[in-house]
């Protein structure tokens, strides 16, 4: 792996984002693909090639990628197994006029997998999904507020508690209130302060934080002993601490689900399934997608859940994820910069922070940090890690190589008490800082 880095220069992903500032506004379709998360003047812009956990960028330089398209590829880019199923799929087509028995067979199979799933419902993304899942609470209960803990997409409901609210009403934004992870008597006063008025919580069940005694299982009764349905968003937790995802790690079952990630290896899936008392109002609460059927991504879907059974995958990145936590940790050890430089969260979803003596997050350091991730031909963000079944074990220590010569760079850098003198790009920042500062996003 010589060859991996920065070797040929990023001169034509630059002239790419020039044109594209001119068409496409803020440059990108995702914001958490674009400069800024990733930092500008020291990684790519533009990636055109990609195999097993390696791509390639439009200049032809090579890294192994710790982002995979921001979390649905769990088994590898271009992965024969899933490649296959999709093209034997294609043969036949891939949107009908009428519906497709894998519609079928792929529930029955989530069903099999999800501890909460008597019944599903498909779309093509996580924000339609949640979206659904709490206009279904908003029926079923007759009530209007939501509560929330982590990222739920770009749908009003939602982002008007973000610092990306622009163009969201008042009146929206007043319905739907945040809540920070293992404080249940912050989630007490909540329910106290809105009593009879919250139809549900949804919350992503694990982000970096590890839940605290009985956590989940005390917000589990508190919400039950206030009328509402609990909702666990496992776009990301699911297919990775389990097959079913976190509420089957935590041994926690919610009321209802959303899925996807994990799922197709990287085609796009959006699933919502939960029990059966509540999913069968989907007849009158509106979902209804002209592509949900849409029949490559549920060919995907259903070799990749029997990939996954058949190969142990979620045990496989446990091992790996479980390697890396050792090894990083050992690192920061090392060099003795643990004030600067921790972990946090699970093997199957590690995070690297970056922040000052007293825990803040520093988006200088952390574009030191990716700065000096890609010289060394890393892909990553400033936070989560992804791991896929594809990483090999020479991946993995070549990723723990550059790290440690990441943190040797960090430490001179604090040491010096002039980071902008190592930064050899502009500073970047997460898509949401209030949630980055909140551990309730992974990036």
């Amino acid at each position: 792996m010589g060859d991996l880095g920065l070797k040929k220069g990023i001169q034509k992903s630059n002239e790419l984002y020039k044109r594209a500032l001119e068409i496409i506004p803020a440059g990108t379709q995702t914001f958490s693909r674009a400069p800024g998360v990733f930092p500008d003047g020291a990684a790519p812009k533009y990636v055109v090639r990609a195999k097993g956990s390696h791509v390639w960028d439009v200049d032809g330089n090579e890294y192994i990628d710790m982002v995979l398209g921001c979390g649905p590829v769990t088994l590898g880019y271009n992965f024969k197994h899933t490649d296959d199923a999709i093209k034997k799929q294609l043969e036949d087509g891939f949107l009908f006029s009428m519906m497709h028995p894998l519609e079928i067979e792929v529930a029955e199979k989530l069903i099999d997998c999800i501890p909460c799933a008597e019944m599903i419902r498909f779309s093509k993304n996580g924000s339609d999904v949640c979206a659904t899942a709490v206009r279904l609470a908003r029926y079923i209960t007759n009530r209007e507020m939501i509560l929330c803990y982590g990222y739920h997409g770009f749908q009003d409901w939602y982002i008007g508690t973000t610092d990306r609210s622009f163009g969201i009403p008042e009146c929206v934004k007043a319905l739907t209130k945040p809540f920070n992870y293992n404080d249940i008597s912050g989630l007490k006063k909540l329910f106290e302060t809105y009593p009879g008025k919250i139809a549900a919580v949804i919350m992503e069940p694990v982000i970096a934080e590890k839940p605290k005694g009985d956590y989940l299982n005390e917000v589990k009764q508190l919400v039950h002993d206030n009328g509402a349905l609990l909702i666990f968003d496992e776009m990301i937790s699911g297919f990775r601490f389990s097959m079913g995802g976190a509420q089957e790690y935590f041994n926690v079952i919610p009321d209802l689900a959303t899925f996807g990630k994990g799922i197709t290896n990287g085609m796009p899936l959006g699933v919502l399934v939960g029990k059966r008392e509540y999913m069968k109002h989907l007849d009158k609460v509106f979902l209804s997608s002209t592509y949900a059927p849409e029949a490559l991504t549920l060919a995907a879907a259903s070799a990749n859940i029997d990939f996954y059974k058949e190969n142990n995958v979620i045990e496989k990145l446990w091992e790996k994820g479980r390697y890396l936590e050792k090894n990083l940790q050992a690192v920061i050890d090392k060099h003795d910069i643990k004030k600067h430089v921790s972990l946090a969260g699970y093997p199957v979803r590690l995070m690297v922070n970056t922040h000052d003596e007293k825990g803040v997050q520093n988006y200088k350091l952390a574009s030191l940090y990716q700065q000096e991730m890609f010289k060394e031909g890393i892909l990553c963000f400033a936070g989560v890690l992804m791991l896929s079944y594809s990483h090999s074990q020479e991946d993995l220590a070549v990723f723990v190589k550059a790290f440690d010569k990441a943190c040797s760079v960090i430490k001179a850098a604090v040491e010096s008490n002039n980071i902008d003198k190592f930064l050899t790009c502009k500073v970047g920042a997460p898509v949401f800082k209030g949630l980055r500062e909140r551990n309730a996003v992974s990036n």
